[in-house]
């Protein structure tokens, strides 16, 4: 079977290479999918580079989710022809053999450019905003607020009466983003961040921060909450640290967290884990919850589809498919 594989870490686009590799046997209690579709998230890129929370054992072949069709079973579970979201480790191959657990059985109605979203974004989406336990009328500050994680967060908090604040280094996603319901879009290319969101809330500040950025941005994101305030961290696209003083943390009441999906999961129960899946099923078939297909890519073109997920002002999701 074809496989993306990686035997050392470095960028992305460098050290991918397509192998041939055996298809996989399913043991006790596994299913055998034969995949279709996996979207490109930062956690892959990370994974890559040596720079994700967990390192593989080289070669390895990255991707931690997507979504294909059973083709051997050997438990109860998902029958042969069904279609499944996977969350397991080394998707970006045409076969995967994993535990029943790990599928979640996806509607007709999903297409697989959505179905194979349906593991990370739409589950971190779910239980952040229930983590930070925002009421309505509070701000909440959102870095890269342009990526497919971050709009999900807006779509779940406008809802609930919480009020954005979208940062981007762009205009290209103003229209987009406020349309969503961002209360504000803050470029940071030609605003002074923290100025602006004194200005936003009145001099008070927000309650709130989700931040992927870290750096300067992230440690910017932190000055902007008012005393009290939680932020928290789940990515690291800059790479730089935060600059935090014990004054801020003491005098200011100031919580500042990390947020890393697999270590969130592992501490729920099976239900929580069912019912979290079914609502992100149903928030997958509502419209412009699902993040846009910016380009579709063979295996064999996984160079190209990461060159293509780091273009300045990409819109969308670059999805793996074959």
């Amino acid at each position: 079977m074809r496989s993306v594989v990686f035997s050392r870490h470095g960028p992305a686009p460098d050290v991918v290479t397509l192998a041939d590799r055996p298809r996989p046997r399913p043991g006790a209690g596994e299913l055998l999918v034969r995949m279709t579709a996996r979207p490109v998230n930062p956690s892959d890129e990370l994974f890559i580079e040596g720079r994700y929370g967990r390192r593989p054992t080289l070669p390895a072949v990255p991707g931690f989710e997507g979504v294909g069709t059973v083709e051997e079973t050997t438990t109860g579970g998902p029958a042969v022809g069904q279609r499944v979201a996977v969350a397991a480790q080394g998707t970006w191959q045409e076969y995967v053999a994993v535990p029943a657990a790990d599928v979640v059985p996806v509607p007709d109605r999903l297409a697989d450019s959505a179905a194979c979203q349906l593991t990370v974004n739409p589950l971190t989406a779910l239980l952040l905003t229930r983590e930070l336990a925002l009421r309505d009328g509070d701000w909440l500050l959102i870095t890269a607020a342009g990526s497919a994680l971050s709009r999900m967060v807006l779509h779940l908090a406008y809802r609930t009466g919480v009020r954005c604040v979208c940062v981007v280094r762009n205009r290209g996603h103003d229209d987009d983003l406020t349309r969503a319901g961002a209360a504000a879009v803050i470029n940071t290319a030609v605003e002074d961040l923290v100025a602006r969101v004194r200005e936003v809330t009145g001099g008070e500040g927000v309650h709130a921060t989700l931040d992927a950025v870290g750096g300067e941005l992230g440690t910017a994101a932190i000055q902007c909450l008012r005393d009290g305030g939680q932020a928290v961290v789940l990515g690291m696209f800059d790479g730089g640290t935060l600059a935090l003083t014990p004054h801020t943390l003491v005098f200011r009441s100031i919580t500042v967290r990390g947020f890393w999906l697999p270590h969130i999961v592992s501490k729920q129960t099976a239900e929580v884990l069912a019912e979290l899946s079914k609502h992100a099923v149903e928030l997958l078939s509502t419209p412009d919850f699902a993040a846009p297909v910016a380009a579709t890519y063979d295996l064999a073109d996984v160079a190209t589809a990461l060159d293509h997920v780091r273009q300045p002002g990409r819109r969308g999701k670059v999805i793996l498919t074959g």
